[in-house]
């Protein structure tokens, strides 16, 4: 078994660079180029900002922490719910990087604590597998979190492109 204070450095090693990731694809980016959407069925950068918050609530869930976001917030970002785009009812994306850069500050500060245990049972009032501990869904939503904070950097480009800064 993985000694917590080695769980609690890995952890907050992959939190650190996925918050890098996208604190470095919203960066500069305003509402309007936060919904543009490449083409095909992708999801906008509001989305995935929205999505990720969402999962970094959960995350705050399972190791007894309050979420930030509420039902309608749930309902607009989670899995399955309706694209975002120009013309769609979304979360401003600066208090979406208020949330996900809350988030993080909690998680960083439970991972370098005392109180950071992974080997309990998550629970049971959180969607996820029976009997997983607070370590293994941790690894779970860090991994999707990751998946997701690489969507933004093609969003990034289109929209520096939109505002004259990107690809000529």
């Amino acid at each position: 078994m993985i000694e917590t204070i080695e769980l609690s450095r890995i952890f907050g090693l992959m939190l650190e660079r996925n918050q890098s990731a996208i604190e470095a694809g919203y960066d500069g980016i305003e509402q309007s180029d936060s919904v543009l959407q490449l083409p095909g069925d992708s999801n906008c950068m509001n989305w995935i900002l929205g999505h990720i918050a969402i999962y970094r609530d959960v995350m705050l869930m399972s190791i007894g922490k309050k979420p930030y976001v509420g039902k309608r917030e749930m309902a607009m970002y989670g899995y399955g719910s309706d694209p975002i785009d120009k013309d769609s009812a979304c979360v401003d994306i600066r208090l979406l990087t208020e949330v996900l850069d809350g988030g993080h500050a909690i998680l960083s500060e439970w991972l370098s604590s005392a109180e950071a245990d992974f080997n309990i049972e998550t629970p049971d009032e959180l969607y996820v597998r029976k009997g997983d501990t607070i370590g293994e869904h941790l690894a779970h939503l860090m991994t999707h979190e990751a998946i997701h904070a690489g969507e933004l950097g093609p969003l990034r480009e289109l929209a520096l492109v939109k505002m004259g800064k990107g690809w000529k």
